[in-house]
C-alpha cells in the first residue's frame, strides 16, 4: 500500500520538473528569437508563459510593447505585464516600472510609485536602480534634494561598475557634495569610470592632471587624457587639446595638430574655440590664410558673446573686407 502512495505522488512531481523544463526551454527559445530580431516567434513564446504567471516571460513581453517589436508600441500594455513581473519580485521589471511611473511612460507620472519600486530593485542589488535613486535625490525629483543620500547610492551603483555612478560620484568628492571633499577619492572614482571609456570622466581626469588635483600634476597625463575624450567628440576636451599643442605643454609644439582640435570643438558651437580658428583663418596658423573662413568664425564667436572676435572682425572691416562688414552689421 505504501509503495502504490508513494507511485501515486510521484507522478505530479514528474509532471512538475517536465512543466519547468519546458518553460525553462520556452523562456530561452524566446530570449534567442528576440536577440536575432525573430520577434514572432519570440511573442509566441513569452505571451504563453506570460499569460500561465512566468515573471520572466511577463518583463520580457513588457519590453516587447515598450519598444515595439513584433508588436505595436503600446506602453499601457507593458506597463501591465511589467507590474505582473514586479510584484513577483523581479527586479528588473521593478526598475523598469519605477522607470515608466518617473517619466510618465503608460501610467500616470508618479514620483512616490516609482521610488517605491526602484527601492524594491535596488535592494535587490540592481545597480541600474539604485543609480536611479542617487539621481533623484541628486535633483530633488520627487524627493527632496538630499546629496548625502545621492552619494550613498551612487557609490553602491559606482561600486557594481556604472560608469554615470563613478562619474557623478568623482565629481560629488571632487566638490564635497554630500561627501567630504577629497581630490583623491574624486580622482579614484573618476578613473575607475575613465578607464571604462567615459568621456566626462576622461575630460575630467585631464583637468585633474592638468591642474594637479589629486594627483601630481602632469600635463603628458593630461594630454592623454583629453585625447581619448576629445576622439569620442568631447567638445571641451578637444578645445583643451588644441590649448595644448598651440603651448607645446604635454606634447610637441603643433599649430596643424591645435588648428584641427580648435575646429573640431568650434564645430560644436565652443565659442572661444571659434574664435581661435578665426584667428588661425586670419593670420595662416596651421592652415593656409583664408580672410573668408576667418570673417565666418569670427562672426560665429561674436554671435555666441566673445568680444574679442567682434574687435577682429572690426579690423578686417577697416581693411575694406566686404565680407566683415556684412558681419558687423548683421551683428549690430
Amino acid at each position: 500500500m505504501s509503495l502504490i502512495k508513494k507511485i501515486i505522488a510521484a507522478v505530479p512531481l514528474s509532471l512538475l520538473l517536465a512543466t519547468l523544463s519546458v518553460m525553462a526551454s520556452s523562456i530561452e527559445e524566446g530570449k534567442e528569437a528576440l536577440q536575432n530580431e525573430n520577434y514572432t516567434f519570440a511573442l509566441e513564446q513569452f505571451q504563453l508563459l506570460a499569460e500561465k504567471g512566468d515573471a520572466e516571460a511577463q518583463l520580457f513581453l513588457g519590453g516587447m510593447y515598450l519598444r515595439g517589436e513584433g508588436v505595436d508600441q503600446n506602453l499601457e500594455e507593458a506597463a501591465e505585464w511589467l507590474k505582473l513581473a514586479a510584484e513577483q519580485g523581479e527586479p528588473t521589471a521593478q526598475n523598469n516600472l519605477g522607470w515608466m511611473y518617473q517619466n510618465g511612460r503608460g501610467v500616470s507620472r508618479d514620483f512616490q510609485e516609482a521610488m517605491k519600486w526602484y527601492r524594491r530593485s535596488a535592494e535587490q542589488g540592481m545597480a541600474v536602480a539604485q543609480q536611479n535613486i542617487a539621481q533623484m535625490y541628486y535633483d530633488g525629483e520627487g524627493v527632496s534634494r538630499d546629496y548625502s543620500e545621492a552619494a550613498s547610492w551612487f557609490e553602491l551603483a559606482a561600486e557594481q561598475g556604472l560608469t554615470k555612478s563613478q562619474e557623478t560620484l568623482g565629481d560629488m568628492y571632487y566638490r564635497g557634495m554630500g561627501v567630504d571633499q577629497s581630490h583623491e577619492k574624486g580622482v579614484q572614482w573618476t578613473r575607475r569610470a575613465a578607464e571604462q571609456g567615459a568621456s566626462v570622466a576622461q575630460y575630467n581626469l585631464g583637468v585633474a592632471y592638468s591642474e594637479g588635483l589629486g594627483v601630481p600634476q602632469s600635463y603628458t597625463d593630461a594630454a592623454a587624457w583629453y585625447l581619448l575624450a576629445a576622439e569620442q567628440g568631447d567638445s571641451e576636451a578637444q578645445f583643451n587639446l588644441g590649448n595644448m599643442y598651440y603651448q607645446g605643454r604635454g606634447v610637441e609644439q603643433n599649430m596643424v595638430e591645435s588648428t584641427k582640435w580648435y575646429q573640431l570643438a568650434a564645430e560644436q558651437d565652443e565659442p572661444e574655440a571659434q574664435y581661435f580658428v578665426g584667428v588661425a583663418y586670419a593670420e595662416g596658423i596651421g592652415v593656409t590664410q583664408d580672410s573668408l573662413e576667418a570673417v565666418k568664425w569670427f562672426f560665429q564667436a561674436a554671435e555666441n558673446g566673445i568680444d574679442e572676435a567682434k574687435e577682429e572682425l572690426e579690423k578686417l572691416s577697416e581693411q575694406n573686407l566686404a565680407e566683415a562688414k556684412e558681419a558687423l552689421e548683421e551683428l549690430n
